[in-house]
């Protein structure tokens, strides 16, 4: 993780480290001590052994980062570090560290995985506020969902981590409380409820309830067994999710088919609200929020958000489901979201997968427009489609 820092900010905290020496035998972090801090290993070798021996010792040569994830979350360590021969050190203490991280993007992301590694590991935390962990369920973006057990009541809870990396911008923590207190109060069958919201390892948690059900990516990826039918209903119970989630002033910004849910009884469950925003927010210069084939021009722009940026998402979703590819494609990100600012998705030549009917493909060309403003809101498009499916 040290590695990703810019070479300024990685000089700058190794130089503000407290260098330290050990010999043989030597003990540098005790498991169960308190975690106000990391060592970088600039010399030496030291082994790892983990407490309660459920895993073997690990042996690690200079360079390397020990002690980091404690140092990290301020949980208690989980490990013995002690030195092989003559080891030298240098000591990064908890907050400069932090710091230099918060300020790295790519070092912020790895430090995400690193703590959701360490939640899933049987033999390390396993535990964030609460909730006991039992797994990873998936990973985007903006975060990491873990699969978690109620310490009362016993029954599976989804617990979304959201991305270090998205944590640490101005204003971010007061919009993401602000928006979680909003999104907790919403009641709607299509789109899953924020039973609580905590501050846990530099980072905050959303806790979902658990939902039986395939992502509709499973479905879609399964032509043969899909219709036009199931294109139809999930385009108007997604947009009927949609509706509601924009009365309420929000805008979900990530609208894809691993976050678009189908429950065992069939209905259509809009999920991942980790980077959810108030209507009118606009890019930050802290890199895109959402995912490259799905994204809508504005937000590629970095241009204020309104409900239209999730239509144009729900779009290229049901693009993907009829043609089984997304509307632009690339061989970089790069050439993606050009393709969403200069591009038009071929309808004319390209042979649909699943075909409902050139009525609902002109309508899906109107979601999919490129200029907001010819762009229909979710509560017109559902207006739109629920008319073409009435009887003549």
């Amino acid at each position: 993780m040290v590695r990703l820092l810019p070479a300024s900010a990685r000089e700058a905290l190794l130089a503000g480290g407290g260098r330290l020496s050990y010999e043989d035998g030597a003990v540098l972090l005790q498991a169960g001590s308190g975690s106000d801090h990391a060592l970088v290993l600039t010399a030496g070798e030291v082994v790892v052994t983990r407490e309660g021996g459920g895993a073997p010792p690990v042996r690690l040569s200079a360079p390397a980062l020990v002690g980091e994830v404690a140092a990290f979350t301020g949980m208690p360590r989980t490990a013995t570090v002690t030195a092989v021969g003559r080891v030298q050190a240098t000591r990064l203490e908890r907050t400069s560290f932090l710091e230099a991280v918060r300020r790295c993007p790519p070092a912020a992301q790895a430090l995400s995985e690193l703590v959701a590694a360490r939640l899933c590991d049987p033999d390390s935390l396993r535990q964030v506020g609460r909730f006991e962990v039992e797994g990873m369920l998936g990973r985007g973006g903006s975060g990491c969902v873990l699969r978690a057990r109620h310490p009362l009541l016993h029954i599976p809870v989804a617990l979304k981590m959201l991305s270090h990396a998205l944590v640490h911008s101005p204003g971010a923590a007061e919009a993401f409380v602000r928006e979680a207190s909003v999104l907790a109060r919403l009641e709607h069958p299509g789109i899953v409820r924020v039973l609580d919201a905590f501050e846990a390892h530099d980072t905050f948690f959303i806790v979902m309830p658990w939902l039986d059900g395939t992502p509709l990516r499973e479905r879609m990826d399964r032509p043969a067994d899909s219709s036009s039918a199931d294109i139809l209903r999930v385009a108007r119970e997604g947009l009927e999710a949609l509706s509601a989630l924009h009365a309420a002033g929000l805008v979900h910004r990530d609208v894809k088919p691993s976050n678009l849910f189908v429950r065992e009884s069939g209905q259509l469950v809009l999920i991942d609200l980790g980077v959810c925003c108030a209507a009118g927010t606009r890019g930050e210069g802290r890199g895109l929020v959402g995912s490259p084939p799905y994204c809508s021009p504005e937000q590629v722009l970095g241009r204020p958000l309104d409900g239209r940026s999730d239509v144009y998402s729900l779009g290229c979703t049901l693009y993907e489901w009829v043609y089984g590819r997304p509307p632009f494609e690339g061989d970089t990100v790069e050439q993606v979201l050009e393709g969403h600012l200069r591009g038009t998705p071929d309808f004319a030549r390209a042979v649909p997968r699943v075909d409902p009917g050139p009525a609902f493909l002109q309508w899906l060309r109107s979601c999919m427009a490129r200029t907001r403003t010819a762009r229909p809101d979710a509560p017109s498009a559902l207006a739109a489609l629920r008319a073409l499916q009435r009887p003549a």
